[in-house]
């Protein structure tokens, strides 16, 4: 049975079939990184654009090249090739006057960048952290090397956690009865695993077969990144972990829990992603987009 708390992450189920989001010519070219462009109050039809850094780790062969590959470019990459470090740049338009441009760093999983690798971090706006769901030493090696790695270098950071290679998970399941099976992460522990990292939401995908998946997690990454831009950092005001709990079900920190979008500053005051619980990913992208727009208003 599934864990009833599951609403504490922003989970994102696979929908197979999706229909991949439509990336726009000039506008919303996925090959053009602007700089942050002020809103001008007197024109409400003025444009933001958000620069947004994401760094993407985890261990080799865990699927996080096959993740951003199919993002910015809409295929499935059969096969694997070590990576040592790529950049690729994508832009994700919240609205007509919202855009988040992004910079996906894919770093290696290889020791031999262990002293390099950190580099990586330096102004990043989020962390997404990926294991492969076939794989559970690549779990394990969330709490023993990648959390730690992170936070020695971003002490602050929002951090997300994907199961890479969800499709994997059927498939084993579907061997014959008198073959051994290998192993595979259920979600329940995927699921514990981000929160006992405290990460900021947990979501499985499948590269192969779901690019909805796919999207799911890359835009709520945009969004999650683009609001730690809005003022103080989503970590540094919560950082003793501690959170509350309103009375619509929702969860913020507890230094956040007073100062409320009415905030005539909001987009200055506070960062719009919040410690907050959702019941499911439709959920979580409403309230991320309407705390954008409202920050996008203000700043």
């Amino acid at each position: 049975m599934k864990d009833k708390k599951c609403s504490d992450f922003v989970f994102m189920p696979l929908r197979d079939g999706g229909v991949p989001r439509l990336r726009e010519e000039g506008a919303c070219s996925k090959d053009r990184l602007a700089p942050v462009a002020e809103l001008d109050s007197s024109n409400p039809g003025s444009s933001t654009e958000i620069r947004s850094k994401i760094v993407v780790v985890g261990s080799c062969g865990c699927g996080k090249t096959a993740l951003i590959h199919r993002y910015v470019k809409y295929s499935f990459l059969e096969t694997y090739t070590p990576t040592g470090f790529d950049t690729y740049s994508t832009q994700y338009c919240v609205s007509d006057t919202y855009k988040i441009n992004m910079s996906v760093w894919d770093t290696s999983g290889d020791a031999g960048y262990d002293r390099v690798r950190p580099l990586s971090y330096n102004e990043a706006d989020l962390v997404i952290i990926c294991f492969a769901i076939d794989k559970p030493e690549t779990m394990e090696e969330i709490v023993s090397r990648w959390y730690p790695e992170v936070r020695e270098h971003c002490p602050t950071m929002p951090v997300m956690l994907v199961g890479c290679k969800s499709d994997m998970r059927g498939e084993i399941k579907a061997m014959p009865a008198d073959i051994l099976k290998p192993a595979f992460v259920t979600y329940d522990q995927g699921l514990k695993t981000a929160k006992l990292i405290n990460a900021l939401v947990y979501s499985e995908t499948s590269a192969k077969g779901s690019q909805r998946s796919v999207n799911d997690v890359m835009e709520v990454a945009a969004l999650s990144s683009a609001g730690s831009k809005s003022g103080c950092s989503l970590n540094s005001s919560s950082s003793s972990g501690t959170t509350t709990t309103t009375s619509s079900g929702s969860s913020e920190s507890g230094a956040n829990s007073s100062s409320g979008s009415d905030s005539p500053n909001f987009g200055r005051d506070i960062s719009f992603v919040k410690r907050k619980r959702f019941s499911g990913m439709t959920e979580a992208k409403v309230h991320l987009r309407k705390e954008a727009a409202k920050s996008c208003i203000v700043m």
